[in-house]
């Protein structure tokens, strides 16, 4: 018994030593050398065209799965240059500001990360007979989860139209007195323009936050969990970083706090119903999980904060907060992004046609 598992354990460490190996000499292939530069050709565009700028400093952009699939198909070398030169090339292309190292290391221990994950890795093959047997138990088990999720969305419906939503302070009607200018539900933003001088006006918040619930109504009585989690997270990203932004203009009051409340708690059921599902492979969508949480916590939230701080010069904790709120609720958005991404290719066994 002792003999297999020394030979098991020789066999993984042969295995990762032959990854690493495989991925310096990519290098040599000049078919998988193109497929790179066209991903680094689609970061880039990604990048560009569909990068919003939430604050000065906190970008949303999907770019990352290009790096993510450079990992997958040509190791961590690979990814690593491409990452580099993404940030580089975007900057010769389109200067914001001065040119940074820090930015381009983080571009680039990022596609290190993503191929030392990914790499010659993704999630086992479904045997059909399972993924069919499991949905049928998954519709059973999972019934009163969907319930739940429909409660949570009317009581969420209910908080809109009754609770108080957002407090618009004096600032922003440049008004020399004191006090609150205006309070309301959600509904009475929408209902009435107030808030002058806010950046993201209240009824936008308001009206954001009433499409979302209804979208994940429907994909949630239509059994669309993959699209309930990321219309929940996209949800939280929109209102809270704007809440954080103008918060020397607005105050966040109960039914805001529980809005996000109620987003979040789908979030999480519809990833417990997904983990339960047959046909994920879970430790797969683990791996996924915690790589994004690394990038997440050392090169979005630390690094990228250090880098501010020597750049723009202000506190620490002035440009953490927004990073992190952006990173930790854009985190399961990357990780079923990811996950699905992968599982496509490898269906597709693109990793056998580029290499």
């Amino acid at each position: 018994m002792r003999q297999e598992m020394n030979g098991a354990a020789h066999r993984r460490v042969q295995g990762g030593f032959r990854n690493w190996k495989d991925s310096v000499l990519v290098f040599h292939n000049v078919r998988a050398v193109v497929v790179a530069g066209m991903l680094l050709a689609l970061h880039i565009i990604l990048a560009m065209v569909l990068g919003i700028y939430l604050t000065q400093t906190v970008k949303f952009s999907i770019s990352f799965i290009t790096n993510v699939v450079t990992g997958y198909l040509f190791g961590p070398w690979m990814a690593l240059i491409t990452g580099a030169l993404g940030d580089i090339l975007q900057f010769v292309i389109k200067p914001v500001g001065g040119y940074f190292f820090g930015w381009t290391f983080n571009a680039a221990i990022g596609g290190l990360m993503y191929g030392l994950a990914f790499y010659r890795r993704a999630p086992k093959e479904r045997n059909m007979d399972v993924v069919k047997a499991g949905n049928q138990k998954e519709k059973a088990d999972t019934r009163m989860m969907d319930y739940v999720c429909m409660g949570v969305f009317a009581a969420m419906l209910a908080v809109w139209f009754l609770l108080p939503f957002l407090d618009v302070t004096v600032k922003a009607a440049d008004s020399t007195e004191g006090g609150t200018v205006y309070t309301g539900t959600a509904f009475l933003y929408m209902a009435k323009k107030v808030g002058d001088g806010v950046g993201t006006s209240p009824e936008t918040l308001a009206l954001v936050a009433l499409v979302l619930m209804a979208a994940g109504a429907v994909c949630s009585l239509c059994r669309r969990r993959v699209p309930v989690i990321l219309l929940g997270v996209v949800a939280c990203l929109w209102m809270l970083l704007p809440a954080y932004n103008e918060r020397s203009v607005l105050s966040v009051r109960q039914g805001f706090i529980l809005l996000c409340i109620g987003f979040a708690v789908v979030v999480l059921l519809n990833l417990l119903a997904v983990m339960r599902a047959k046909s994920m492979d879970v430790g797969y969508l683990l791996r996924c999980f915690l790589t994004m949480l690394f990038v997440a916590l050392v090169v979005q939230m630390f690094l990228g904060t250090v880098w501010c701080v020597m750049i723009y010069g202000k506190g620490f904790w002035f440009y953490f907060v927004p990073r992190a709120i952006k990173s930790l609720i854009q985190l399961p958005f990357n990780t079923i992004l990811s996950y699905y991404v992968i599982r496509a290719l490898r269906d597709l066994r693109v990793a056998e046609i580029v290499n």
